[in-house]
């Protein structure tokens, strides 16, 4: 799906039964590029979550629901700031959603887990071997090419 929105529309919107919550989108006209749903890391809900580019074709994620009675923050979180994120970790084959806890400013504890469940739908990361908790980040090149792809949807 693509629209087009204005982040002031959306900042008012808020849906109590579907655990939606207001978002903190960039400042700018907000161009939603797709979305989509995926697993909850535990499997215990789904999540609903939506990509999308400002006017300065950055692109940002968005938890947009979850189907179980965890909260989160629906915020916009920069791609590039993710990208950043999961390459300064000191080791890139055990990273874990508590490394991406920064990027929001809400509270919740579950928006970073969330965000985890979201980069491993669109394959920026994968699971590490064995080990239930860890993931491990794309490579540049990978990471490079599936905001491309993302980029180009119209």
């Amino acid at each position: 799906m693509t629209r087009t929105q204005n982040v002031s529309d959306t900042d008012q919107q808020t849906n109590k039964q579907t655990n939606k919550q207001t978002n903190t989108a960039p400042t700018n006209s907000y161009h939603i590029i797709k979305t989509s749903s995926c697993d909850a890391l535990s499997g215990g809900s789904t999540l609903d979550y939506e990509i999308g580019s400002d006017s300065n074709k950055q692109l940002h994620i968005r938890i947009t629901s979850n189907s179980g009675g965890g909260f989160f923050s629906s915020e916009c979180v920069s791609l590039k700031d993710i990208q950043g994120t999961l390459n300064d970790q000191p080791n890139s084959k055990r990273i874990t959603s508590v490394a991406l806890s920064g990027l929001f400013k809400g509270r919740s504890v579950n928006s970073h887990t969330f965000l985890m469940a979201t980069l491993k739908a669109e394959r920026f990361i994968k699971p590490s071997g064995n080990l239930k908790r860890f993931h491990e980040c794309a490579d540049d090149k990978t990471f490079k090419s599936l905001t491309r792809a993302l980029i180009s949807i119209k």
